[in-house]
């Protein structure tokens, strides 16, 4: 439904695709992504749940949500990542 959240029961190929490309330009922390909504709007907007890692060791891994917006046409970008308590 357009507007509606899609909480999906897996990650598919195409929203690994999508998370990677976009999140491979975030130097601190390595995002893995554990489940995802989507939602279609003039595109779409994606919500992963993830685990953030530190890529030098230093820091404390935590969970984070990260919203993309792709749109129809053109390259998805990072809108949002907030920590989760």
């Amino acid at each position: 439904m357009p507007g509606g959240w899609n909480y999906q029961a897996y990650i598919s190929p195409y929203d690994s695709y999508i998370f990677y490309r976009t999140m491979d330009m975030e130097d601190d922390y390595f995002y893995i992504p554990v489940a995802v909504a989507t939602q279609i709007v003039n595109g779409t907007n994606y919500r992963f749940l993830t685990i953030a890692e530190p890529k030098n060791g230093n820091g404390t891994a935590y969970f984070a949500l990260v919203e993309i917006y792709k749109p129809i046409q053109g390259d998805a970008s990072i809108t949002n990542i907030t920590s989760i308590p």
